[in-house]
């Protein structure tokens, strides 16, 4: 069993509180994503189930295993993980091959053993080619898909992975999202994942931890953030999102700004709200097929437009299909659709919003 659970963890730097009482489960083989800004704290949790850093209150345990606790610390390298960093740390002076069998040699795992294991994970980290190449005669990121390849190769059970792709081009970065979700899966591992970046967080995980200023600010899967954000900050991190005053009642939204109203999609809000619109769940249609607006602006973008439209006083975005871009044109009127929304408390709504920076 490699489940994690983290048992109201507090970590403190001096005065200054890093997490504030995360107290969580991961699953036995479940990909989990800690996404949130620089400064959250979501690489102090992955070094703390790393056991790197101590709880300043709380238990972290690792399947049955107490790891971490008021009593109770043990030690990283016998916590049985595999662990890559950000910054990548290879030995020079051995070959990528070397680098990589190291934790089966240390094993004495048996040799046909490891050699069939490293060059099956150079395969899947595009390095097969470079194995017998010392480290200064690659780039960067293929030295970082050294140390992917070196934590994956001994096949744990529990891997922490602290943003392992930054340092890779956007091509490769796309498709190694994808190889390291399927060998994870296909292996049985459970795996924590720390990263800043949406797409990537969208893409791998099972479940996302969204985090700001050391405390969780909503979990779940992918679909459930996205889709159905806790507050304004979880709305505003995960994709695209643009806010719009409102005043509710009634069972409807008056947009102040659009002079527009939209069905309130529980009937209970009433009075000032903010309402959360993503621009791709905005449908562009011809005059009379919805609120009225004009088109200011249109930038192509092969698979999508991402478009303008003047409704009342403000400008919305709004990204349509590549299509799009050919249907209308700039200074013609259009319609809106508004398909999908999310609706806030007006209170507080500025607030969380600042919290992100």
């Amino acid at each position: 069993m490699a489940s994690v659970s983290i048992q109201h963890v507090t970590k403190q730097f001096g005065t200054t509180t890093v997490l504030r009482d995360f107290n969580e489960e991961f699953r036995d083989g479940e990909f989990v994503t800690l996404l949130g800004p620089s400064g959250c704290g979501k690489t102090t949790m992955l070094r703390m189930i790393a056991g790197f850093e101590r709880p300043t209150s709380g238990e972290i345990r690792i399947g049955e295993t107490l790891v971490s606790g008021e009593k109770t610390f043990v030690p990283p390298e016998q916590r049985g993980i595999g662990m890559v960093f950000q910054s990548y740390a290879v030995w020079p002076h051995m070959n990528v091959f070397s680098n990589v069998a190291y934790p089966l040699q240390i094993r004495h795992t048996a040799r046909k053993e490891t050699e069939d294991r490293v060059n099956r994970i150079l395969e899947v980290v595009h390095l097969a080619q470079y194995a017998k190449r010392l480290p200064n005669q690659l780039s960067g990121g293929q030295q970082q898909r050294i140390a992917l390849a070196r934590a994956l190769v001994a096949e744990p059970e529990l891997l922490l992975l602290d943003e392992p792709l930054s340092n890779l081009d956007a091509k490769l970065r796309e498709s190694m999202r994808f190889e390291i979700k399927e060998l994870t899966r296909k292996l049985g591992i459970t795996v924590v994942y720390v990263t800043h970046d949406q797409t990537e967080a969208m893409a791998m995980s099972d479940r996302i931890f969204l985090i700001n200023n050391g405390i969780v600010q909503q979990s779940g899967t992918p679909e459930e953030i996205y889709n159905h954000p806790a507050n304004p900050f979880a709305a505003d991190f995960l994709g695209k999102v643009d806010f719009f005053e409102g005043t509710a009642g009634n069972g409807k939204i008056h947009l102040t700004a659009w002079n527009a109203d939209l069905p309130d999609p529980e009937g209970q809000a009433s009075g000032p709200v903010q309402v959360a619109v993503r621009p791709e769940n905005i449908l562009l249609g011809g005059p009379g097929e919805g609120i009225p607006g004009v088109m200011t602006r249109m930038y192509y973008l092969g698979d999508s437009t991402d478009c303008r439209v003047r409704v009342g006083e403000t400008e919305i975005r709004v990204i349509g299909d590549g299509f799009a871009y050919h249907r209308f044109r700039e200074g013609e009127e259009v319609s809106l659709t508004v398909r999908s929304y999310r609706v806030f408390s007006g209170e507080n709504v500025e607030e969380q919003l600042k919290i992100r920076t």
